[in-house]
């Protein structure tokens, strides 16, 4: 059984010393206030469809039929033509049949408080697997802002695909962009994934072109390089490669760079985000004790249409060598009942692949290899208090006299800090009665025992044993009362049991010191010595 011992002095003073009283802080409460906009976009005629998906197989693509780069928001000069672009799944033939082919698209407008059919010319430039479109919103349209959504038809009686919706804004002139700020809808996605990146510009019905920049070459591509919002994909990495981009604790980050050209005042405006790709983060667990982890870039994911996701995590030692645990591994909370010490160093690393399947087809998302930290339970003793006690009449502490301890009940003595009380020996009390045990996966028990007194100047010996009460603050506003004997012959008593978190807390002046009838008491300072033992507990 492990100890931990700290020494400090408890003294009973007869000199003449002034007491205080702290009042505490009073706090204040603050209340959120929610900010609503002015106007609420309406909800789109038709839910917008998951995303579609192609796959390369055999020189033939596997196609579940979608959007893939989504129209976005835009704004236009009044008299000049209002062009949208985005894309789609196509493929001529699948398995022979027809049915991946976009045979047309068409258009919902919202103005005037409704939605209603709108015509606008589509032009589809096709070419395995994609179908890049375009549609033209015509010079026409008045003044103010509208909201569309498209839908996109396919051969063969296919479901349709319908957009995201999408708000443009016709101004009367060009005007200027004063800053860009991209913003990406995820921030943090698994390899393979994709998110749309939105310019941010300011104003926000800025005609100013935006051209994005995209990432280093083997993080991802964009879908476009023009636009108010991009479509950043992730490259995709198989599912059973030992590729170094996995190699990063936090994920890897992508920068994506957006430029404004202004026409006003010609120029530019510059802005930049990044998307971090991996997934997980560092985590910390403790041997012996259970651990789970839900990676927070599960929060809000959108999985492609048609597929259905499972879940698979792997666990490597500090070698990034696989290792088999008791851990459950194929759920998206990765979960260790007993968390067994790593064999190599002081950690492992966590992996997860989450594999896509649909139509026949499997496409797998993985994760960084994101360190487990584990450390070895132990607990140690921060801070134990001095105690100096004084006589409380009519609400004010004062020197207790000689004439006290002749009373036949004796005197009960309160708990009085002073700054400035140091002990005969060398002693790692604090004056403040602060009490403080850290653990790091240990539960533990907390004792102390209590010497007699003796006079600090002639060494003589109190003729009777005080008894000492500790008013120990606990967590939910209560004290624990403990009644510690004090003399050479005292047990120690225990303060905290069976504990299994940090704890901290001060004594005040609900501690206090019964001595009982004294028939000897010298002038001066008596001091017992507190020995505070930590040990771990069963």
């Amino acid at each position: 059984m492990k100890k931990f011992l700290l020494k400090l002095l408890v003294v009973l003073s007869l000199g003449i010393l002034a007491g205080s009283v702290l009042a505490a802080p009073v706090m204040g409460v603050l209340t959120p206030q929610v900010a609503e906009a002015a106007d609420t976009p309406p909800a789109p005629p038709n839910t917008p469809s998951r995303a579609g998906w192609s796959f390369n197989l055999l020189l033939t693509w596997l196609i579940t039929n979608g959007i893939t780069s989504q129209p976005a928001d835009a704004n236009f000069v009044e008299g000049t033509s209002a062009k949208i672009d985005f894309a789609s799944t196509y493929d001529k033939k699948v398995w022979l049949l027809d049915t991946n082919d976009v045979t047309g698209v068409t258009t919902q407008i919202y103005r005037n408080g409704a939605w209603s059919a709108y015509s606008a010319a589509p032009t589809i430039v096709k070419k395995a697997p994609t179908a890049n479109i375009t549609m033209d919103l015509g010079s026409n349209l008045p003044v103010g802002t509208y909201y569309f959504q498209f839908t996109v038809n396919y051969n063969g009686g296919i479901r349709n695909a319908y957009s995201e919706r999408i708000k443009v804004t016709i101004v009367p002139a060009p005007e200027d962009a004063v800053s860009i700020g991209p913003v990406p809808h995820r921030s943090v996605i698994f390899w393979g994934e994709s998110t749309d990146i939105d310019a941010n510009l300011l104003p926000e019905n800025s005609t100013s072109v935006v051209t994005w920049t995209p990432p280093a070459a083997n993080m991802g591509s964009l879908a476009v390089t023009t636009g108010l919002v991009t479509r950043f994909a992730s490259t995709l990495i198989d599912a059973n490669a030992t590729d170094e981009r996995l190699n990063n604790d936090n994920g890897l980050p992508a920068t994506i760079g957006a430029t404004a050209t202004n026409t006003v005042r010609p120029g530019t405006v510059n802005g930049s985000t990044q998307v971090i790709v991996g997934g997980l983060v560092k985590q910390d667990a403790i041997a012996g004790r259970s651990f789970s982890y839900t990676p927070a870039a599960l929060d809000g994911i959108t999985f492609p249409q048609g597929m259905t996701p499972s879940y698979q995590w792997t666990v490597y030692n500090a070698n990034r060598q696989k290792v088999t645990t008791s851990a459950v591994l194929n759920n998206p909370s990765f979960s260790w009942s007993s968390v067994v010490k790593p064999p190599v160093s002081d950690r492992y690393y966590l992996q997860l692949n989450i594999i896509l399947k649909g139509s026949g087809n499997t496409v797998t998302w993985r994760s960084n290899m994101a360190p487990l930290v584990v450390s070895t339970p132990a607990s140690q003793l921060i801070a134990v208090p001095n105690l100096r006690f004084m006589n409380y009449v009519d609400g004010v502490f004062r020197t207790p006299t000689i004439a006290d301890f002749y009373q036949a009940s004796g005197v009960t003595l309160r708990y009085s800090p002073l700054t400035t009380q140091v002990g005969r020996g060398t002693y790692d009390g604090n004056n403040t009665g602060f009490l403080a045990v850290q653990t790091v996966g240990q539960n533990w028990n907390l004792s102390v025992q209590a010497s007699g007194f003796t006079h600090q100047l002639s060494g003589l010996s109190l003729p009777t044993n005080p008894t000492l009460t500790l008013a120990v603050p606990l967590a939910n506003g209560g004290s624990q009362v403990v009644s510690v004997p004090t003399g050479d012959a005292a047990a120690p008593v225990t303060v905290l049991a069976n504990q299994t978190t940090n704890y901290s807390g001060n004594l005040n002046s609900a501690t206090t010191l019964q001595v009982p009838q004294t028939s000897f008491m010298l002038t001066g300072n008596y001091q017992s010595n507190l020995t505070w033992t930590l040990t771990q507990a069963p």
